[in-house]
């Protein structure tokens, strides 16, 4: 009898955690999916809701309303962050997908500038304030609930799932404006087809929310709730605690590069840079950014497992190393404005983004204790989102608008890339060791 209870254990965990690994993905899956929706879409989001005499001001206008999604990200992560580590990690993620599904759903069904004036982009604007809310608790409430129930070895290939989510997001976000440049006719395309993809937001959220329905509280939780040792208040401990503090710096500087900087500019900003700068069609680049895009969620678990056999350091150095050595040569494939140099230039430079995803969850959390775990590693990724990320599409418009080559983007990139290995270089390695409470 003792044989068949140790034989069926492994077929009764697995499932269990494939479940919660499913259920950290799939916040990111809906936050991911309406971010790339919005920058693939700018080109027909901006005379809708942003009119102005130049295309230029236009876009610039556009993405300044992507924009306003990152700045709100630190007031959620405050918030949300602050119940995470006071009440559980599953009753925020229970909260924080329906709001981030609801907010991405309401672009779809706002009214034009032409219909109802200035009050079209002040609505576009606060839709994307309150998603930046909900999404600031999102990605550390999610990865805590994943990290906290995974084992030791596991770890950060158990986290990466958490980015996995949102390289899924980002792929169906890329069907969906594939199969509407494929099916629709750029009149009706530009006049109402572009809301489609917004609305799927809505039930993508009932189905993440199922999901969560399933999940309980994690262990690492339960046991400093258990000896009442909860923070009063996270925040306030994580900025009067020097070590907490001079962590939170460190993961600013890590997350400048591939987690926001280059990740926005070569996924969000360049399929715009190509419709304005090459004769390829709206079909043919969403094609070759989907290709790219399902070879880098391939990239994030090995980039996890990588993480779990050497440690997080070696594989952020090696991504950082590659940004350095890749981004010049990217943008050159890009501006010889053939097909195949154009995918070839996305399937490279992937690479470095994926291998910087599949390990920005676990240091940014393991960093940390349980205590504060989700209001710290929040904090920084919020911040770090706000200021490097949603000014990253805005800084490239501006770039490229001054100096007229996709070259100066890459230098821009090269030195963040530097700035974060850095960073790395005096972070401590969270790999081998456990979990502080």
């Amino acid at each position: 009898m003792s044989l068949q209870k140790s034989e069926a254990s492994p077929v009764q965990r697995e499932p269990r955690q494939f479940l919660i690994r499913i259920a950290g993905a799939a916040g990111q899956i809906i936050e991911v999916y309406d971010f790339t929706l919005y920058g693939y879409l700018a080109v027909f989001l901006a005379p809708q809701f942003f009119p102005a005499k130049s295309e230029v001001a236009s876009l610039l206008a556009t993405f300044a309303g992507l924009l306003s999604t990152f700045v709100s990200r630190p007031l959620g992560a405050a918030i949300f962050g602050h119940f995470a580590d006071r009440l559980g990690r599953r009753k925020i993620m229970a909260i924080t997908i329906f709001g981030a599904s609801g907010a991405a759903t309401v672009i779809g069904v706002l009214p034009s500038a032409s219909a109802i004036g200035v009050a079209a982009p002040v609505l576009v604007v606060l839709s994307r304030l309150t998603l930046g809310v909900f999404t600031g608790g999102e990605v550390p409430a999610a990865g805590a609930m994943v990290l906290e129930q995974s084992g030791s070895r596991r770890r950060a290939f158990s986290a990466s799932w958490v980015q996995v989510g949102g390289i899924a997001g980002s792929i169906l976000a890329l069907l969906a404006a594939t199969l509407l440049s494929a099916v629709l006719p750029h009149d009706e395309l530009v006049t109402w087809g572009w809301r489609i993809p917004f609305l799927i937001a809505a039930p993508l959220g009932v189905m993440g929310w199922f999901v969560r329905a399933r999940l309980t509280e994690t262990p690492e939780f339960r046991k400093i709730e258990e000896r009442g040792t909860l923070a009063p208040a996270p925040i306030v401990e994580l900025f009067t605690n020097r070590r907490y503090l001079g962590q939170l710096l460190r993961l600013l500087g890590i997350f400048l590069c591939g987690s926001f900087f280059a990740f926005y500019v070569f996924l969000t900003y360049v399929p715009t840079y190509l419709l304005g700068h090459t004769q390829f069609g709206a079909r043919a680049i969403f094609l070759s950014a989907l290709i790219a895009q399902c070879f880098m969620m391939c990239i994030v678990p090995f980039s996890g497992t990588l993480a779990d056999r050497f440690g997080r350091r070696p594989v952020l150095f090696a991504a950082q190393a590659l940004f350095v050595i890749l981004s010049v040569p990217v943008f050159l494939l890009m501006g010889l404005r053939t097909f195949g140099f154009v995918l070839l230039a996305q399937l490279a430079i992937v690479v470095p983004i994926g291998l910087h995803q599949g390990v920005q969850t676990p240091i940014m959390l393991e960093l940390l204790p349980t205590r504060v775990r989700v209001s710290g590693g929040g904090l920084a990724f919020a911040v770090a989102s706000a200021l490097f990320g949603g000014t990253a599409p805005i800084f490239a418009v501006w770039l490229v608008g001054r100096t007229g080559t996709g070259i100066s983007i890459a230098i821009a990139v090269m030195v963040a890339a530097v700035i974060s290995f850095g960073a790395t270089l005096v972070t401590a390695e969270t790999g081998r060791r456990d979990l502080e409470a």
